[in-house]
C-alpha cells in the first residue's frame, strides 16, 4: 500500500475513564505512561452533565497528565456551551507551557439532552444559550473565536521582567478583544501569556449531518471512519482548498477485543479517502490498553499502517502552519 507520509495514530478516552476505580492518580498516571512514545496523541473528552459519568474535569486532568508524560500530545475537552471562553482560554495556554507545546482543545459543543441535564444541574444563570440546536452551535462557534482571540491578546515577548524599570510586561503588546454577541462579552486580554505554539491546535468531533460551520472553525476534525470521508473533506474545503481542517478517521475498538485484519483495512481506506490519522475509540480501557500497546500498534507499524510518533509541537504533528498573531499584524 502507498501510506501517506507521517500517517498519525491516537486514542480517544473520556475524563472518567478510570471507572470506579478511587485509585484514579495511578490509573491515569500508569496509561499516559504506556501511551507515551506509542500513541501520536490523546483526547479526553469532558462529561460535564452526563448522568452517571462525570468524571474528572477533563482540562484539569491534562494539566495533571502533561508533566508526566513527555511526547504524547493531549487534546483536553470543554463543553463550551457551559463554561467561560476565558476560562478555557487560559486553561488550555497553561496545558500548553505545562506540556511544552503537545496541547490540543476538543471543543465539545452539547447535544440538546446533555445541555438540558446540563440546565439543571447549574440553574437558570444570564449567559446560556437556549438548548435548541441552532443556538447551541453558534454559541459553540463563538466560543471557538474567543478562545482563539485570548490566546492573540498577548503578542510574543509581551513578558521583559525589565528590573531596571521595574516593568514584568511591554503593556503595548497586551491587547483587548472586544468581542460581544447577543449572550455574552469578553474584552480580555488574557490572564496568561501566548502558548508556546501561538494557537493550539482547536479539534472538534463532526458528521456529516452536523453544523458545518463550527466543523470549518477547527483544526483538526474527528470524522467516523465508516462515512464517506472524501465527501466530508470536500464539505470542508467549500469553495477552495485555503484553510482545510486536517481529517482524523475515528475508529471504535470493541471492548472484547478486535480483528486485526478488519481494522486495517478500515484504515486502508481511511488513509485512502485522505484521512491524515485515526483515532482509536477505547470504551474499556483498564481491559483493552495492555492488548493495544502491545500487540496492535506494532503489528499497524508492522503493516505500515501508522508511523512512530513525529514528536515537537502538536500544531507541526497534523502538518498546521503557524498562525500569525492578529493584534501583531494589525499594530
Amino acid at each position: 500500500m502507498t501510506q501517506t507520509s507521517n500517517f498519525l495514530l491516537g486514542l480517544g478516552l473520556h475524563a472518567g475513564a478510570h471507572g470506579d476505580d478511587p485509585d484514579w492518580r495511578g490509573f491515569w498516571g500508569g496509561l499516559v505512561g504506556r501511551l507515551d512514545g506509542v500513541a501520536e496523541f490523546l483526547t479526553l473528552e469532558d462529561r460535564f452533565a452526563d448522568p452517571g459519568q462525570d468524571g474528572l474535569d477533563a482540562i484539569l486532568l491534562a494539566n495533571w497528565l502533561a508533566p508526566r508524560s513527555r511526547q504524547i500530545g493531549i487534546i483536553a475537552g470543554a463543553p463550551l456551551n457551559f463554561v467561560e471562553p476565558f476560562h478555557v482560554s487560559t486553561a488550555i495556554a497553561t496545558l500548553d507551557y505545562v506540556s511544552e507545546g503537545r496541547a490540543g482543545l476538543l471543543a465539545q459543543r452539547l447535544g440538546w439532552q446533555r445541555s438540558a441535564e446540563a440546565g439543571r444541574a447549574i440553574g437558570a444563570l444570564n449567559g446560556f444559550p437556549a438548548i435548541e440546536q441552532p443556538s447551541l452551535d453558534s454559541d459553540a462557534l463563538a466560543a471557538i473565536e474567543v478562545v482563539r482571540r485570548l490566546w492573540d491578546s498577548w503578542e510574543d515577548h509581551a513578558v521583559i521582567r525589565d528590573v531596571a524599570s521595574q516593568r514584568y510586561v511591554d503593556g503595548e503588546k497586551l491587547h483587548y478583544i472586544d468581542f460581544q454577541n447577543a449572550d455574552f462579552r469578553v474584552l480580555g486580554p488574557s490572564i496568561t501569556p501566548r502558548p508556546p505554539q501561538g494557537q493550539p491546535a482547536v479539534a472538534v468531533s463532526w458528521t456529516a449531518d452536523a453544523d458545518l460551520a463550527l466543523a470549518r472553525a477547527a483544526d483538526v476534525v474527528f470524522v467516523p471512519a465508516a462515512g464517506d470521508l472524501a465527501g466530508m473533506a470536500a464539505k470542508l474545503r467549500g469553495d477552495g482548498p485555503g484553510k482545510e481542517p486536517k481529517l482524523i478517521a475515528d475508529l471504535h475498538v470493541g471492548p472484547d477485543g478486535w480483528d486485526a485484519s478488519d481494522l486495517a483495512a478500515a484504515i486502508r481506506t481511511s488513509a485512502a479517502q485522505g484521512a491524515r490519522g485515526v483515532r482509536l475509540i477505547l470504551p474499556d480501557p483498564h481491559r483493552q490498553i495492555a492488548d493495544v500497546v502491545d500487540t496492535l500498534v506494532p503489528a499497524l507499524r508492522a503493516d505500515v499502517l501508522a508511523d512512530p510518533p513525529l514528536g515537537g509541537h502538536l500544531r507541526s504533528r497534523f502538518s498546521l502552519p503557524a498562525v500569525r498573531n492578529r493584534y501583531a499584524a494589525a499594530a
